[in-house]
């Protein structure tokens, strides 16, 4: 893990396309990533703030993540180092964990570094030092789990298909599974098997509560509700936001994570037989 990590993390393209694609965001989000405010006004609390940032730099930064990771678990077999691996005291299932927790750890650094990075100046411009608690309960309850769940997954695609098309799929699988409104297609866009999603902001951390409403806004009598989206397909992948359902989803991407590592040993152990 250590040493994938140290490998990883020196890779000037990660770093490149990371910037790259973080100045493309700002560039886009415009004045909303100075506010954090969503659109909708001023005031907001630190808590709010937090998951706003988080919300416009998980739109494009995954699609780094997955496309950095790709090349990582058939490396070794590309490089012809597989049989001299093989040879050390660490047996393979031990040698997958290590460079899956090492690569994803090292590939979600830069991101780990713009959401803190931003967390740090608005608590200091605002005086708002909650606002780094805030950001460290957010990260680990509704940005990890994802990451977890896309870095298995760009780790083993590309044990079925070459490494350069499975980055294509992951984007367009990027896009229609989480950015795609509920309402244009069929997608899993805001459903609980959606690596990027708000299940934790509205349904934990009471997300919303606290949100000053343009008036030009019509809401439902019941207010901003997270979940099932009107006249779209696959509802029942969308339950409403409560604690449960956060907790849920937690479960749903740690879970989803593990069985595509397992997926990816039993392809490994039938290659090599």
């Amino acid at each position: 893990m250590r040493y994938e990590f140290r490998m990883q993390i020196r890779r000037p393209v990660l770093w490149i396309v990371y910037g790259l694609t973080y100045a493309a965001t700002v560039a886009t989000s415009g004045s909303t990533y100075v506010t954090l405010d969503l659109g909708f006004g001023q005031g907001l609390t630190s808590k709010t703030a937090m998951v706003s940032s988080a919300t416009l730099l998980m739109s494009l930064l995954p699609i780094v993540y997955g496309c950095l990771l790709a090349d990582r678990l058939v490396r070794d077999r590309l490089l012809g180092v597989a049989g001299v691996l093989d040879a050390t005291p660490a047996g393979r299932t031990g040698r997958l964990i290590g460079k899956y927790l090492g690569t994803c750890a090292a590939t979600a650094v830069p991101l780990t570094l713009a959401y803190f990075g931003r967390a740090v100046a608005y608590a200091i411009t605002e005086g708002e030092p909650a606002a780094l608690g805030w950001a460290v309960t957010f990260f680990v309850t509704a940005i990890v789990p994802g990451l977890l769940f896309l870095g298995a997954l760009a780790l083993a695609g590309p044990l079925l298909m070459p490494v350069m098309l499975f980055r294509v799929l992951f984007v367009v699988y990027w896009f229609w599974g989480n950015l795609i409104p509920a309402t244009m297609m069929p997608t899993l866009s805001r459903s609980i098997f959606a690596a990027k999603n708000e299940y934790v902001a509205y349904g934990f951390l009471d997300y919303g509560s606290d949100l000053t409403i343009p008036p030009n806004v019509i809401l439902p009598p019941e207010g901003i509700v997270y979940g099932p989206s009107p006249g779209a397909s696959l509802n029942f992948l969308r339950p409403e936001a409560t604690p449960a359902v956060a907790f849920l989803w937690i479960g749903v991407m740690i879970a989803l994570a593990v069985a595509v590592l397992f997926l990816a040993r039993l392809h490994t152990i039938r290659t090599e037989s």
